[in-house]
């Protein structure tokens, strides 16, 4: 067998599952088993072939995982990490599975003026999850004062076995807590929050290997999928010291919404920024 045919066959059985991106997991899967960079494969063998000897070794490592994703799995559960930022974040059903968009969120922390100019600034990373935003800053910003915060026992346990991996566990202090609650006024130069935005009624409408498998209370806002970020800007104004600022990621179509609800509140330079694809997704916003 050579590594084209292996490729076929796998994306085959991958696309009559159902699998989105079905060549890219095929190829991001099969990387993870040749210990190479999905490109690599194709140049990873001699001549691109496949002994017998090494044919039965791949089969044995591969069939348990291709049955998972065909069973919807996400690659990264699969996998067991994600990269983010450069750094390789453990993955599983405890925490949502971070995102490309994430990326710039944290572009926009780090190159802010406080996080630029202020020695050491205090970050409040809320909902936490995996902890790829506390970690990315710890280890971008070692003198900055970082609080990673989540209400999931089960993905503060999962954030900080990713940084004690990274080596920034002794650098962040963890809170199991709901929001900005027990935070004292006027305590934080930055707050920097990917919550839930999911409204309950989209949930439902989610593919399965989303639905199925990540955490819903890591999708899930409820009714509108405002209610956090309304809830966390609200807290943000008195525990944000004067000129302080909020980074908030958001869903693709609510960047009017969240526009309106901080301008309500009172803060002020609203900027809305686009990913990558063109949809509004970031909010950056300053305390009066």
């Amino acid at each position: 067998m050579d590594i084209d045919q292996l490729v076929e066959s796998l994306e085959f059985r991958f696309n009559a599952s159902g699998v989105d991106n079905a060549k890219r997991v095929t190829e991001e899967l099969l990387a993870y088993i040749f210990r190479c960079k999905p490109l690599e494969i194709y140049t990873g063998g001699a001549d691109g072939i496949i002994t017998p000897v090494q044919q039965f070794e791949v089969i044995r490592q591969l069939e348990p995982l291709a049955k998972r994703i065909e069973n919807g799995e996400p690659l990264q559960y699969v996998l067991g990490s994600a990269e983010f930022w450069g750094l390789e974040i453990k993955c599983d059903s405890r925490a949502l599975i971070p995102r490309p968009e994430t990326e710039l969120l944290v572009e926009e922390v780090l190159s802010c003026r406080i996080m630029t100019d202020k020695r050491p600034a205090t970050v409040a990373d809320v909902g936490t999850g995996t902890g790829c935003i506390a970690i990315t800053l710890a280890k971008q910003r070692p003198d900055a004062a970082i609080k990673a915060v989540d209400l999931s026992t089960d993905a503060l346990e999962l954030a900080q076995e990713n940084a004690e991996r990274h080596g920034v566990q002794q650098q962040i202090l963890w809170m199991q807590n709901n929001l900005l609650e027990r935070f004292a006024p006027e305590s934080t130069d930055v707050v920097v929050a990917n919550l839930p935005y999911i409204s309950s009624g989209d949930w439902k409408m989610l593919s399965g290997s989303v639905r199925e498998h990540e955490p819903k209370m890591a999708l899930d806002a409820g009714p509108s999928g405002m209610e956090l970020i309304r809830d966390l800007a609200l807290q943000a104004r008195s525990v944000l010291v004067p000129e302080g600022m909020l980074f908030l990621e958001f869903g693709f179509d609510q960047g009017e919404a969240v526009f309106h609800c901080l301008n309500q509140l009172g803060y002020r330079n609203i900027q809305i920024k686009h990913d990558l694809a063109g949809h509004p997704r970031i909010a950056i916003a300053v305390n009066p």
